[in-house]
């Protein structure tokens, strides 16, 4: 209803939460997920703002802010899991549309079903960060007993998950694995229909789809689960290769029929020759002539200046004599006048 200010608000709480994740990525280096209330209000964002646009001035920073959390964000227990799980879910919902491709998604979702597998001695596949190879978090979604699987039934994720999990057994922890193992296989199955056409399918998926074949199906599963498993591998395998490799052709291409191009030598300053050798002769002489003209006229410029400058020396060098002859003069007749007033005064006296 008023479009304009629920965009500010939404600018300034995204913008907040963003400065305040600066701040303790430069202090801890790394981040916590993000709250119940920032993911209601992401929510919130996809709702009431259009996600499918290039460019939008609420939903790209919302999309960064997912991205940046799904990347800095370890995950260091099943509450971590289940918030990262709901980010995934607010990822996919943001790019269902436009079908954007986003590398984070796909990675947080490959280190999640990384976490699932029992044995983690030859891999196949590489594991990125936020998540690692071996460790003490790295086996939160392995089941500690197979025969919760069959008390298992599957259920969607809990949203109150992501701020309060209450576990009190483990048998309620192997279940809620299964359930986000279940919303991960869900997810990914969605991004594998949803990222099918693009050119590099194949290569994105390929650690999905070795920790699917080679992993995840040794392993005891409960059978939604192994039904889930068994549509992605065969979407992944149903997609062909988009590309293949070039080769060159037997036989070079005929080429076209043309005309034969007339050919005119060009001489200096854009001029073109004359079509026989007298008037190319005439051409040459003629800007022989212009050449030898041009270089004369510059030579008799020089001498000019130079008769110039010699007939001024010679004017100043006489003005300078006749300058001292003068003063000369003068200074002699004053002499004769001192002398003259001197013997005037004797005779006086």
């Amino acid at each position: 209803m008023f479009p304009e200010a629920a965009c500010k608000t939404m600018q300034s709480i995204l913008g907040d939460a963003g400065h305040s994740t600066e701040e303790v990525l430069e202090v801890k280096g790394h981040l916590p997920f993000p709250t119940l209330d920032m993911i209601v209000y992401l929510k919130l964002t996809a709702l009431l703002f259009p996600t499918s646009d290039f460019r939008h001035p609420v939903t790209t920073p919302a999309l960064l802010y997912i991205s940046q959390a799904l990347t800095k964000c370890p995950v260091r227990s099943l509450q971590d899991m289940t918030s990262g799980l709901v980010l995934c879910c607010l990822a996919v919902e943001y790019v269902s549309f436009s079908k954007r491709f986003l590398p984070e998604l796909i990675n947080f979702l490959a280190g999640t079903l990384h976490l699932a597998v029992q044995d983690k001695t030859s891999l196949g596949y590489i594991v990125v960060p936020p998540f690692r190879p071996s460790g003490k978090c790295s086996d939160l979604l392995v089941v500690s007993d197979a025969e919760s699987c069959k008390s298992w039934s599957q259920k969607s994720l809990p949203l109150s998950a992501a701020q309060l999990l209450e576990l009190k057994n483990n048998l309620d922890k192997d279940h809620h694995r299964l359930t986000c193992l279940s919303t991960c296989l869900d997810l990914v199955k969605r991004c594998c229909l949803l990222y099918k056409d693009l050119m590099s399918f194949s290569h994105i998926f390929q650690p999905i789809r070795t920790l699917l074949s080679k992993h995840l199906s040794a392993q005891a599963l409960p059978d939604p689960l192994k039904e889930l498993h068994s549509e992605i591998l065969e979407i992944i395998s149903g997609v062909p290769a988009a590309h293949s490799r070039l080769i060159l052709e037997k036989k070079k291409p005929i080429p076209l029929k043309l005309l034969t191009p007339k050919i005119v030598e060009i001489l200096d300053y854009g001029k073109k020759r004359g079509s026989n050798r007298e008037e190319r002769e005439r051409e040459r002489l003629k800007h022989k002539y212009k050449k030898e003209f041009k270089g004369a006229l510059r030579e008799i410029r020089k001498d000019t200046r130079f008769l110039a400058r010699e007939k001024l020396n010679e004017v100043m060098d006489r003005d300078s004599e006749r300058k001292k002859k003068v003063r000369e003069l003068f200074g002699s007749l004053a002499t004769q006048e001192g002398e003259w007033k001197a013997l005037k005064r004797r005779k006086n006296k």
